[in-house]
């Protein structure tokens, strides 16, 4: 990647599809180590990565063509050699816990030997958040004293030792906040871990103002132009020895709440995915559908629709015909001003009530999405099934498609998801909106540009 331009390396650890790695590049951040061990989701990656390469060189026809399914990935490569030998140096797959730490070491400084970089100015990511989940906990209370993931972030704190970033940004659940294990807070301990590493880190705002409200902490994706409801902890970090030179530093992550008060607006489910092909259970395509119909656009689809020749990962699941009828018992109340849940379901139409266990405890499992509200939390679960996601349009009848539940995570419509539709789901569900994570970007962009006065390092 060239360097004739303010040069800022990042490394995403945990890195998923890549939504935070998104954010920070469209920010102009340059991303040289993806750490990521599911095998889908670094094929997201690498296709990524593609479109950013290419498009740097002049080539970006060619991602278009490739998106079109004109030419395939390893016909590019084959082509061009050197931008296969970046993609493999940038996205590792490997697993904390189980691949050997030093040999990941080993893959990261491969990489920044590839990219000439002297030294790396972010650390981005957070560790598999489903031990935090409060309702994962609710099920099992015992689960976060059994489930070893949710010590993953010390291989975070191990990674912030070695390469001592300026900075970090740290994402998950907001069920940390709450999180315990042997009657200890996780979020006390991450805290006191970080100031008792080498080199020392400080949280912004640091523990002393934000330790008796810590949902101080909780990042709301509605306030940054994102058509999602969707809260996320992000502790944003920076090495203690910097805030001497530079004391703003430590009001990075007050900037970027004050951010919530100019933002574009509250996007909706309408302006969101209102412009997509209409679409009954079982049509559409898992790659590429078409090209964009002509329809009057919201600026938020006009963001989206952004270099991006047409329409992707756009099919509607085959749906079971008594999910069908239940979908649109749903969609009905919907339209008439009425939030339906199982009890009304069961009260009107007992032969629609589902075959599951524990009911009670999911009323709302049925939702139909609101064309004038932000979508529900996009979660992994969605792919399994999308009874949470149903498509407000009752002449649809069938729940969200990955590239409308894309969209509700502010990724553009030119990133293509790899893989069987499950696991394009799957990416979506569990990744960092790109617009979030490029909300935070900005303001870490301009206290490294103090830092540095825009020189390059």
């Amino acid at each position: 990647m060239s360097k004739n331009k303010e040069w800022y390396s990042v490394i995403d650890l945990f890195a998923g599809c890549g939504g935070l790695s998104e954010g920070f590049r469209q920010t102009g951040f340059d991303i040289i180590a993806q750490v990521e061990k599911d095998k889908w989701a670094c094929e997201t990656l690498k296709t990524r990565f593609l479109y950013y390469i290419l498009k740097e060189i002049g080539k970006g026809y060619l991602y278009n063509r490739f998106l079109r399914e004109k030419i395939s990935r390893e016909d590019i490569l084959i082509k061009y050699p050197e931008i296969k030998q970046l993609i493999d140096y940038t996205v590792i797959q490997a697993e904390f816990g189980n691949d050997r730490f030093d040999e990941i070491i080993e893959q990261i400084e491969n990489a920044r030997g590839v990219y000439d970089a002297s030294r790396i100015h972010v650390v981005i990511g957070g560790p598999p958040c489903q031990p935090y989940s409060v309702v994962g906990r609710a099920r099992d209370p015992n689960r976060m004293e059994l489930d070893s993931r949710h010590f993953l972030y010390e291989y975070y704190l191990r990674i912030l030792q070695y390469f001592q970033p300026d900075f970090f940004v740290f994402e998950n659940v907001p069920g940390l906040i709450t999180a315990r294990v042997k009657g200890e807070k996780i979020f006390l301990k991450i805290q006191d871990d970080l100031r008792n590493i080498f080199p020392s880190y400080e949280i912004a705002p640091g523990l002393d103002e934000y330790s008796k409200k810590p949902k101080e902490y909780l990042l709301d994706s509605t306030f940054y132009g994102i058509p999602q409801k969707r809260k996320r902890v992000i502790f944003i970090g920076y090495k203690r020895s910097l805030l001497s030179e530079r004391p703003s530093i430590k009001n990075v992550f007050k900037k970027i709440l004050k951010q919530k008060a100019y933002n574009y607006g509250g996007h909706t489910v309408e302006d969101a995915i209102s412009d997509l092909p209409a679409l009954r259970p079982r049509e559409g395509n898992d790659v590429w559908y078409g090209e964009y119909s002509d329809k009057a656009l919201t600026p938020y689809q006009r963001i989206m629709r952004r270099n991006s020749p047409g329409v992707l990962n756009h099919r509607a699941r085959m749906h079971m015909s008594s999910d069908l009828e239940r979908y649109r018992f749903f969609i009905e109340h919907h339209l008439n001003g009425n939030t339906a849940t199982l009890i009304d379901l069961r009260k009107e139409r007992p032969d629609l009530t589902p075959a599951h266990n524990h009911l009670d405890n999911f009323l709302d499992r049925f939702k139909v999405q609101s064309w004038s509200q932000p979508s529900s939390t996009i979660t992994a679960h969605i792919c399994r099934d999308g009874h949470y996601y149903i498509h407000p349009d009752i002449d649809q009848c069938r729940s969200f498609t990955v590239r409308e539940a894309a969209r509700c995570q502010s990724f553009p419509d030119n990133f293509k998801f790899e893989g069987p539709r499950p696991e394009q789901y799957r990416q979506v569900g569990n990744a960092v909106p790109p617009g979030l994570a490029r909300a935070i970007a900005r303001y870490i962009f301009l206290e490294l540009r103090g830092l540095y006065n825009g020189k390059n390092r």
